[in-house]
């Protein structure tokens, strides 16, 4: 660790120690964090709306003391049979701790993933990741093996290993990004950047069949541990330095800051939390080199980002973040300070600023309306055109009630998206990850995958979805949901300025879904989950499936026509065994 990194991290154990003097209420403190892929959040979500409770908490993940005051909030002895069930299955999440544990305070843990999956579908010419529902980041290894370690509930450490197969293999169709793209992609890779290899259809998403299982070392996954935690904390407050998992919002088709839909992201974060308030400071480390090649990075790309969350009453809460995005060729710490007002950063060379806000309000028992905006651009009146307004807006509502065993959720969301959202013409809100493919053309080297941090589907769409589920706790679920998108032409590869200059303003004009060509997307899936009686105490053994019809088409504005219309049947299936 460098200096300045040592020295960030040495103040802020120091100055956060403070919060440790407050204690929680039942006295339960844990530094493990909970992984965004546990059934504890879409549980803890339902059991809030069930009881009217408003939002627990929309910047996750979570650490357990912070879940276990969560759930605290929640007066256990009013509880109706159905909502008393799933808080029970939410206090055994939170409580049972690591595996092991010595008088000394000191505690470890270690688990087995096996998993074993099939992945069909109808349409070949669906040859990209993209055109899959269930993608690389859904689908899991064959094997991981997960280690993690305690001491005295202050410091959690874990670590994973697994053997998975690769998001690119050497067998599809590559090709440097600007001999197609000579002006570059967005702010990430400029025309200089003539190393920067993309791939165009994947020989992996385009078979008719595939599995998990794979016995080519070159498609091997090289890119893991997927979640690696060092974390510190007491009974109000939890610092990790992490690559995990991280999610802001209430979206239920993504987010518009930092979003779930990457396989991780790595970053630094401190959190301090009481019943009426919460504090995020983040900061994500990304990707800045996009060479193909083992080359030293010669700048790097921070997201610096705090946000803060209120529930004003118990049925209310609000939540707001500034964010800014930081990339330079050299590291000045001054410019870490949390407390800071990171929008009066307005050296447009090296920031890009971005804002948001969260309202989540519990209108009735089981009835939540729930809104979340983004400004990434915005004239204020004396300011010219030069460039274009960009800003987002989701909205939706969500309702959840008891049947039978189990409990019945559902929600209606709409998202819009302005065309340039996430992008300027010198610091923008493109990402890219880079995957080691053992054996590509030029030999060992990189391949990138583009995205964007925020929402999944960027600027110049229209999104509406509706789910359904069925969810009976410690036991299993079905879901329904349909999604429809309206998207216009831009995406990573349409310069934001007007005469294709990516090195100019981003003055692109249009309004969503912009240009003569809109893409239409409908998709349907049913999925479902089955969490088989363990045979041990420590055995866990769970069946799933999903099937998905994706239907396209484009229609021509100037000409009020369809054309290209194509569809895909998609069916993904697997068990998983955990020790």
């Amino acid at each position: 660790m460098g200096n300045p990194l040592r020295a960030m991290f040495l103040a802020l154990c120091c100055a956060t120690s403070l919060f440790s003097q407050v204690p929680t209420s039942s006295g339960s403190i844990s530094q493990e964090m909970v992984p965004l892929s546990s059934p504890l959040y879409r549980e803890m979500d339902a059991l809030y709306l069930l009881t009217g409770a408003g939002s627990p908490s929309n910047s996750r993940p979570w650490s357990k003391t912070e879940a276990n005051l969560i759930l605290e909030r929640i007066d256990r002895a009013s509880l109706s049979p159905a909502a008393l069930r799933l808080y029970d299955t939410i206090a055994g999440e939170i409580a049972p701790g690591l595996r092991f544990s010595l008088k000394d305070g000191f505690g470890f843990g270690a688990r087995l993933d096996l998993n074993l999956e099939a992945y069909y579908h109808s349409n070949p010419a669906f040859n990209q990741e993209a055109d899959w529902v269930r993608g690389f980041v859904d689908r899991k290894p064959v094997a991981k093996v997960s280690l993690d370690f305690s001491l005295k509930n202050f410091l959690y450490l874990y670590c994973d290993m697994q053997y998975e197969r690769n998001r690119f293999s050497i067998a599809d169709n590559l090709y440097y990004a600007t001999t197609l793209y000579p002006q570059g992609i967005g702010a990430i890779i400029a025309p200089t950047d003539t190393l920067a290899l993309l791939a165009a259809d994947s020989s992996i998403f385009r078979k008719t069949f595939l599995m998990n299982v794979f016995s080519d070392p070159r498609d091997f996954d090289y890119q893991w541990p997927k979640r690696a935690i060092a974390s510190i904390g007491g009974a109000n407050w939890n610092f990790a330095f992490s690559r995990d998992k991280v999610s802001w919002g209430n979206g239920h088709s993504g987010n518009f800051i930092v979003d779930d839909h990457s396989d991780y992201q790595e970053f630094a974060r401190l959190v301090a939390f009481s019943d009426r308030f919460k504090y995020d400071w983040l900061n994500i480390f990304l990707d800045a080199n996009p060479t193909v090649g083992e080359l030293p990075d010669t700048k790097f790309k921070i997201l610096m980002a705090h946000r803060l969350e209120f529930r004003v009453l118990k049925r209310i809460t609000f939540a707001v973040s500034e964010d800014v995005m930081y990339e330079n060729n050299v590291f000045d710490i001054r410019y870490l300070n949390p407390a800071f007002i990171y929008h009066n950063l307005n050296n447009r060379s090296i920031f890009n600023a971005i804002a948001h806000a969260e309202l989540d309000v519990a209108i009735a028992r089981g009835v939540n309306i729930y809104a979340q905006f983004v400004m990434d651009q915005a004239r204020a009146p004396t300011e010219s055109s030069a460039q274009a307004d960009a800003k987002g807006y989701l909205g939706g509502i969500e309702y959840a009630a008891a049947a039978s065993k189990g409990i019945f959720t559902t929600s209606l969301e709409m998202a819009f998206t302005d065309p340039l959202l996430y992008r300027r013409e010198l610091v923008d809100f493109l990402t890219f990850r880079k995957y080691y493919t053992n054996g590509n053309p030029t030999g060992p080297g990189y391949i990138l995958d583009l995205d964007y941090l925020g929402y999944e589907y960027g600027g110049d769409a229209i999104v509406l979805q509706w789910d359904g589920a069925y969810h009976v706790p410690g036991r299993g679920e079905v879901v329904l949901r349909l999604f429809g998108m309206l998207h216009g032409v831009m995406n990573f590869f349409v310069s934001h300025n007007v005469d294709g200059n990516n090195a100019g303003f981003a003055d692109y004009a249009g309004a969503t879904p912009s240009g003569d060509t809109v893409a239409e997307t409908f998709i349907a899936t049913v999925s479902g989950s089955y969490a088989l009686a363990p045979i041990l105490p420590w055995m866990e053994f769970g069946l799933w499936a999903e099937l998905d019809w994706v239907n396209r088409r484009n229609y021509t504005k100037s000409t009020s026509s369809y054309l290209a219309w194509t569809s895909d049947v998609q069916l993904s299936a697997g068990c998983s065994l955990s020790l």
